[in-house]
Formats: C-alpha cells, structure tokens, sequence
C-alpha cells in the first residue's frame, strides 16, 4: 500500500470537524485538535481505502485491530492515530473502541525511561535553577510537567503546595500536598536566582522569558526542553515522566511503601495504573532475584555429593 495513493483519498470528515469544533468550545489548544484531526483523517483513509465504512457510529474493535496490523508506522504512531479515533468514538457513542479491542502493544517499540539513583544526582550537581526546581519537583513530590507549569505562587502556603493535576471537571483534580524540605529550599533558590528577576506578567512559580524580557508563565514543552539540554549535557537518558517514575520505584523500592500508598502519592485513579510504572523496574528486579537463586543453587548442587557421597563397599 503506497502513501501516496492514501493521499489521494478524501474520506468524509464532517464528524471529525464537529468534534473539532466541540474541542474547541472547550479551550482545546488549535495545534491539538490540528493534531487529532490529522490522526483521524489517516485511520480513516486506510479504511476507505480497504472499503470499510467512516461513519462513526459504524467503526468497531474489528476496524481497530484492521488499522492495527495494516499500518506500517512506528508502535508510537500507531498508538497515537488510533487514540485520536478512539476520543472521537467516544465523543458520539462513549464508547473506547481501543480499550475494548484489547490490544497489546509492545512495549519494546516505545522508550519508557528510568534513571538511576546514581545518575539522578550526577545530573541534580550540575543543574541550573530551573533543571533543579523541576527535578526536585519531579523526585520529590511526583509532578507532571503539566503539574509543574501550572502552579501559581498563590498555590504554595508554607508546607503545602495545591495541585491542579489530571482528572476531569474545570480544574481537573485538586489536591493540597506537603512540600518536602528539600524542595522548598529549591523553590527560595529559584525565586533569588536570576532567572526570576524582573518585570512578571503573571504568578506562575516556573517562568521563562519572552522576546522582550518579560516573565511569564513556561509552558509543558519548555519544562521537557530544559530535561531534554540536560541529558544532552550528561550523556544518558532524562526526561520529566522518568523523575515521576524515579519518585514512585524509590517509594516502592527504598521505602518499603504499600502500593496503595504509592498509588495514592502518585494521583493515579487504580492501582493498575501504578504498576505500569515498575514493569521495566520490575524486570531487573526479577533478573537479579534470578542471578541470587541461580548462586544459591549452584552452591547447593556443589555441595549435595559431598553431603552425600556414599563410601566404597557400602
């Protein structure tokens, strides 16, 4: 199947508009419902192109799977076309196409990053202000990078910091958690840096600079940007999303704490979102339990005909 001639298919993208247009009514960002628009359009080019329906209402977890094993894109591509369509599924019937098809997708073909204890303070001894206020943030307390721009200084009160985090209604789900020490220290440093001085169009607590020097609030892909100079700078892999994971392994690893604990610390709505978390953790855990009993049995197999060698003429 060449692209070129899915380009030339034009299928009929009246209920992907409307649901544009509802985004929008939302306060949906232009270059997302852009992007959801694009995803859609090329789901529905390789169906029409195999002759299945593009209503809406018609599309099933049989289209899914159809759109799953005919597309030749990378497993991240895949995934996102097919999440655009899902929504827009949603949208009209409510109900989840994807989730329904049960689709294992393999997480080989996607990074999902864990840095070290080791690595976390090479990279936190030679951050900046801001790399630093966004690892501690992210170690410390779990945040998202979405998390991180969106707190206000009015959101901090001594040891408490409110969290306007995911989760649905206007302001997605709130909740007041402590500020560990730390943490704190790095907020005062960053607010006495030079990065904070100024003239301040807004109280976000993360700014950056606009072309004319005014602070103003950072948005989500300057706070990946500024994860993304550093692991430049130090050689391996770091990312905000591997700060959170950071946060949740050391809780379950180093602390001894339940998982429920870890699941509540971590916003997650189950548990079965937490342990997602630790599958690639998980994974070295499971080598090393195996390299310790494989040692374990070799000794014992050592010494089993010593212990029970039978003597001659007996």
């Amino acid at each position: 199947m060449k692209l070129n001639h899915l380009w030339m298919i034009q299928p009929d993208m009246r209920e992907t508009d409307n649901w544009g247009i509802s985004m929008r009514q939302m306060g949906r960002k232009e270059n997302t419902i852009r992007a959801h628009r694009n995803n859609v359009l090329q789901c529905l080019r390789y169906l029409e192109d195999a002759g299945r329906s593009t209503k809406v209402a018609d599309l099933t977890t049989d289209d899914v799977l159809y759109l799953y094993n005919t597309m030749r894109l990378k497993e991240t591509v895949k995934r996102s076309y097919l999440r655009s369509l899902s929504l827009l599924v949603i949208y009209f019937t409510g109900v989840d196409i994807v989730k329904k098809s049960n689709l294992l997708y393999n997480r080989e073909q996607y990074d999902r990053v864990f840095i070290s204890p080791a690595q976390f303070k090479e990279a936190y001894d030679v951050a900046d202000p801001l790399q630093r206020i966004i690892m501690s943030l992210g170690a410390y307390m779990g945040l998202r990078r979405a998390e991180m721009a969106g707190i206000r200084d009015s959101d901090i009160h001594g040891d408490m910091m409110t969290i306007h985090g995911k989760g649905h209604g206007k302001d997605g789900m709130v909740v007041a958690v402590r500020i560990p020490g730390p943490v704190r220290e790095e907020i005062e440093l960053y607010r006495a840096s030079e990065e904070k001085k100024g003239v301040r169009k807004d109280d976000f607590l993360i700014q950056t600079r606009d072309h004319h020097g005014v602070l103003h609030r950072i948005n989500v892909s300057q706070v990946s940007n500024a994860m993304t100079d550093l692991s430049k700078e130090m050689g391996f892999p770091l990312t905000t999303h591997s700060l959170r994971r950071f946060f949740a392994t050391t809780l379950y690893y180093e602390t001894d704490c339940d998982l429920q604990t870890v699941r509540s610390l971590m916003r997650h709505a189950n548990v079965a979102t937490t342990l997602k978390c630790y599958v690639d953790a998980f994974d070295e855990r499971e080598r090393v339990a195996s390299e310790k009993l494989t040692d374990w049995i070799d000794k014992l197999v050592e010494r089993s005909p010593e212990e029970g060698e039978v003597e001659d003429g007996q």
